[in-house]
């Protein structure tokens, strides 16, 4: 028995040896350094002291953020639904509020984690060990990232994205489960519909209550009709040259199946900039979004409606053309020590941040 203990002793010892890294001219990382806590005034109240000693990071649902003061300065981030929202200065207090840049804080610290009100809402803060920690999650929404075919940037509240042909920028949200969402809204014309009042023509119309114009006017409650044939033409003189990269249409019950969009190039040529086929949605709450081949540059479009699906004619409420389709990318963003992997569309991407 004496023998068998030796013997166990000695393998527990060497499997000790073998999970030990005895890598020659590798030493070993140095121990965390312990979070040196700034000197809180005491004319500023044991509450606020409690509140700034530590930093404080915000990972909700709702949010990602953190609050950390530097011995004479405090600084809030936090990315929202409603956007970046920062602020950063020399605090003052008053009645049990802190003011930090214009902005009115109150808390309340509770064991382990503090709940922080500041601009009608309130966020629930988890005690951090290091600046560094506290703002590890909101630093992934700022610089350039990129890696594995994938660029994505952020800068003054703003985002841009791209994969691939598919491109995106403007606000954006990140959520604390990681949701990263991308509005493109941030280039001009992006959103608008510039179709919107065009001088409009048909070659088919079911009766002079439902003229194309009805169709070009913004309003989801009016609408065009053609008679019950195929093809049907109607032709969008938009006045001056314009990019444009897609169209939405909105069309009711009488809806085509298959349609074209085209555009009258230099040369007096119709080029099809988007041909779709086995359409069947219909109504006002099921738009069907037509993303061009390629952004086409011209004056005058036409839809070409090419087989009907009822036995009724090509109708729809109407039919816009934009440069910049509106639309979201959502992305899944985690850290992972100084990259960020991102999840989209079914892959995940490995980024790292550009110098």
């Amino acid at each position: 028995m004496k023998k068998l203990s030796v013997c166990l002793l000695a393998l527990l010892m060497l499997l000790s040896a073998c999970g030990e890294d005895k890598t020659p001219g590798k030493p070993a990382p140095p121990p965390a350094e312990p979070y040196a806590a700034p000197e809180i005034p005491d004319e500023w109240g044991e509450d606020a002291r409690r509140l700034l000693s530590l930093p404080w990071t915000v990972v909700s649902p709702d949010g990602i953020g953190d609050l950390t003061f530097d011995g004479e300065r405090v600084t809030w981030e936090i990315s929202s639904k409603d956007g970046v929202k920062t602020a950063e200065g020399v605090p003052s207090f008053s009645d049990g509020v802190m003011t930090v840049d214009g902005t009115d804080f109150t808390w309340k610290i509770l064991a382990d984690f503090a709940l922080l009100t500041a601009d009608g809402e309130t966020w629930r803060l988890a005690r951090t060990d290091s600046v560094d920690e506290a703002r590890r999650a909101i630093r992934l929404v700022s610089g350039t990232w990129s890696g594995d075919g994938m660029a994505l940037s952020f800068e003054k509240g703003t985002a841009s994205f791209s994969v691939g042909d598919r491109s995106i920028a403007g606000s954006y949200t990140l959520a604390g489960d990681g949701t990263l969402t991308i509005s493109n809204d941030g280039e001009e014309n992006a959103g608008v519909n510039l179709a919107k009042g065009a001088k409009v023509k048909t070659t088919s119309q079911e009766t002079v209550d439902f003229p194309p114009e009805l169709a070009f006017d913004g309003n989801l409650e009016t609408r065009f009709s053609s008679a019950y044939e195929d093809p049907v033409y109607v032709t969008i003189d938009l006045g001056k040259t314009c990019r444009i990269g897609g169209a939405i249409l909105y069309f009711e019950v009488a809806c085509s199946s298959e349609f074209k969009i085209e555009y009258l190039d230099a040369s007096d040529k119709w080029v099809e900039a988007a041909h779709v086929k086995g359409n069947t949605q219909s109504g006002v709450g099921a738009p069907v979004t037509v993303p061009f081949r390629k952004t086409a540059e011209a004056r005058q479009f036409r839809f070409v409606g090419l087989k009907r699906g009822t036995d009724w004619g090509h109708s729809f409420y109407e039919l816009e053309l934009y440069e910049i389709l509106p639309g979201e990318v959502v992305l899944t963003v985690t850290p992972d020590g100084e990259a960020m992997n991102v999840e989209y569309d079914g892959k995940t991407y490995r980024l790292t941040r550009e110098p």
